[in-house]
């Protein structure tokens, strides 16, 4: 925000100079980036942040500075004169859509004249503006309300009175299919989410954002209505943000509005106008709603004050750091009571209030000491742990993605795992899309659409999250999961999976049981289980998920329990004495039945008890020609070992005929040559 120097000094009575103003509300947390010099005048550019909404005027920047500088302040007291005759008579206002407009407040200022602004008014604004963004003025009337809104940061609209119909003002939500023709010249559909001014037939003004060309103060305007008022940060950002059409207006009421300023703001136009523009300003204010009243009350421990700072101010200076930001502190044993001002919002918290001591007394004054004390803690066994996992998935070529907790409402019954229904967040906040994801899959098949999309085929994506859902009891349960999305080959997953389960522990057997899961294709999705244990699951998902998403083909994925995974690791090092002698590996062919499934195969393999025998390879399955009607091929490689000698071609024939001998006897089986 820009301020000058020369309007400033109406509320710092005596000397300041910029580099002074400056530096004090940079080392305050309001950094000043650059000043500029406008023949006299000084004007700073302050950064705002956006939780102190307050400081978005001379008002506010100008308490700041006294708190700082400890200089008197002097505030602008309105006091302009009514006439006899009542508002009321002149205009009503009611407010339908009290959640997203708590507090208007109307005044009417008849027989007004419409000119340009004397020459000091016009030369403070345009000190606000820039080469990219100028201010000029426009007319008393106009002028007055951003003069009042840069010194209070009160928006306020003055409307054309006459131009009101039925002398009514209704804050209401907008109907479908209306339409308004802005300040600047465009015609703007509305829609239900969008606040509106109206008066008895039609919307005049986007609430918080832009007035209606209808109802704009013209050169032949004599009577108008002030307006004052606070509207929902929410609403007015998401009208700014779906219009493409934020203003200085809009984005003090994005920030919030204090509940006090709208009266008091609305009493210091009505002043400006009269001695600008002359008229009579009608007795009293017709307002609807209602401003909080009165200030919050906090408390500060000293010991907490001195704990979190790590320096233990005085308590007088503690007090003098209250007393100076306006808090009115009373000091009762170790605890400081505190009351929070109606403008200061930012102020919930007592660690808010030690802040602020921190802010005036000067983040200076906390001493360096030379030497500092490091406490060391013990590693986290979960950290490694989550480091093995980490390093196993990018070996693979995994890639981690970080997507919404909620799931599209196409896709959220087929990852359910029960038919309970989905917990959901409230209409207000989201109304379609609202169901907390029951799985980490549809979010990653969702990005790996994308990425097709961009010509990335078959993505690997992996994440780490929560996910959702209610138990038969109603209760919502919560759990952390690892989701992964590969190509369409099932073994190349495994093989991820598999991979991160050695790195955990590779003494524990790890096996995947044929199993129907939600999400997951009929026939093609197993329960993984390690050390005899189920920690999720493994297969090609659904053809109608993929269709839903248009993906080209159904990718494999896999989702494991992450508690699961950090429980089961073996965080002790275990050492293994390398091979001293080579592997002989035989590739076995053998026909079998449709129907026999690996894990029979791996199991009659075992029962054999060959000799020598250190590993059994899964290589590929065939269907096809010469191969006799509900029969298949199977293909799998026996890895040999001696721990004392080198094998011979003899030694591991005699290992593979014991394998053959049990295959056939218990599997039916030929072997193919």
């Amino acid at each position: 925000m820009k301020i000058s120097l020369e309007w400033l000094s109406d509320y710092l009575p005596g000397p300041l100079d910029a580099q002074t103003a400056a530096k004090a509300l940079t080392a305050g947390g309001l950094p000043v980036e650059s000043i500029e010099q406008r023949g006299t005048d000084s004007v700073l550019d302050v950064e705002v942040t956006s939780n102190r909404a307050d400081c978005l005027s001379y008002i506010g920047i100008a308490r700041e500075l006294s708190a700082l500088l400890d200089r008197p302040l002097r505030e602008t007291v309105p006091g302009p004169h009514d006439s006899s005759s009542p508002t009321g008579q002149a205009v009503s206002v009611s407010i339908e859509a009290v959640d997203l407009c708590p507090q208007y407040v109307a005044r009417v200022v008849r027989g007004v004249k419409v000119a340009p602004s004397p020459a000091w008014l016009t030369r403070r604004l345009e000190c606000m503006g820039s080469e990219k963004k100028p201010i000029r003025g426009i007319n008393n009337l106009v002028d007055v309300t951003n003069y009042v809104m840069f010194e209070t940061g009160q928006p306020l609209h003055a409307f054309d009175l006459d131009r009101i119909e039925g002398g009514r003002i209704v804050v209401r939500r907008a109907r479908a299919g209306e339409k308004l023709v802005t300040l600047d010249g465009k015609e703007r559909a509305l829609s239900p989410e969008m606040l509106v001014i109206a008066d008895a037939a039609k919307p005049v003004a986007l609430a918080g954002v832009m007035g209606g060309r209808d109802s704009e103060v013209r050169a032949a305007t004599t009577n108008i209505l002030l307006e004052s008022a606070r509207f929902d940060p929410l609403c007015v950002r998401r009208t700014a943000r779906a219009l493409a059409m934020g203003s200085e207006s809009s984005y003090r009421f994005e920030r919030g509005i204090e509940p006090m300023l709208p009266m008091r703001a609305s009493l210091r136009a009505a002043e400006l106008i009269l001695q600008t523009a002359g008229g009579e300003l009608l007795h009293g204010a017709v307002a609807a709603g209602a401003a909080t009243v009165g200030g919050r009350n906090l408390s500060l421990r000293l010991s907490r004050l001195y704990r979190l700072l790590g320096v233990e101010f005085p308590t007088p200076r503690v007090m003098e750091a209250l007393r100076r930001l306006r808090l009115a502190p009373v000091l009762r044993g170790d605890v400081i009571g505190v009351t929070v001002p109606s403008d200061r919002l930012d102020l919930n918290i007592e660690v808010d209030l030690i802040e602020e001591v921190a802010r005036v007394i000067g983040y200076e004054q906390v001493p360096v000491r030379e030497e500092i004390a490091i406490r060391l803690t013990p590693p986290d066994p979960a950290a490694g742990t989550m480091a093995a996992i980490f390093a196993a998935l990018s070996a693979g070529g995994y890639f981690e993605a970080v997507t919404f907790s909620f799931v599209s409402d196409s896709l959220a019954r087929d990852f359910a795992p029960s038919a309970a229904p989905l917990p959901r967040v409230e209409a207000e906040v989201r109304k379609a899309d609202a169901s907390l994801r029951p799985s980490l899959l549809p979010g990653l098949l969702d990005a790996a659409r994308r990425n097709q999309s961009a010509g990335i085929d078959d993505p690997k994506l992996y994440e780490i999250g929560s996910v959702f859902w209610n138990d038969d009891a109603g209760k919502i349960q919560e759990r952390r999961r690892l989701g992964l999305v590969g190509g369409p080959d099932l073994r190349e997953v495994r093989g991820v999976v598999e991979a991160i389960l050695g790195k955990l522990d590779a003494n524990r057997a790890v096996a995947v049981i044929p199993d129907a899961h939600p999400g997951y294709a009929a026939g093609a999705c197993g329960r993984v289980e390690w050390g005899g244990k189920p920690i999720g699951w493994i297969g090609k998902i659904d053809r109608r998920v993929t269709e839903k998403l248009s993906l080209r083909e159904p990718p494999a994925a896999a989702e494991l329990e992450l508690s699961a995974l950090l429980a089961g690791a073996q965080r002790v090092p275990q050492l293994r004495e390398p091979a001293r002698f080579p592997a002989v590996r035989r590739d076995l062919s053998l026909d079998l039945k449709e129907e026999t499934r690996y894990e029979q195969i791996a199991a009659v393999v075992s029962s054999a008890h060959p000799q020598w025998l250190e590993d059994v390879e899964y290589v590929g399955t065939y269907r096809g020609k010469r191969l006799e009607k509900g029969t298949k091929s199977v293909t799998i490689t026996l890895v040999f070992r001696s721990a004392s000698e080198t094998l011979t071609s003899e030694q591991v024939e005699a290992s593979v005929q014991r394998v053959i001998e049990a295959a056939k006897s218990a599997l039916s089986a030929q072997v193919r040559n």
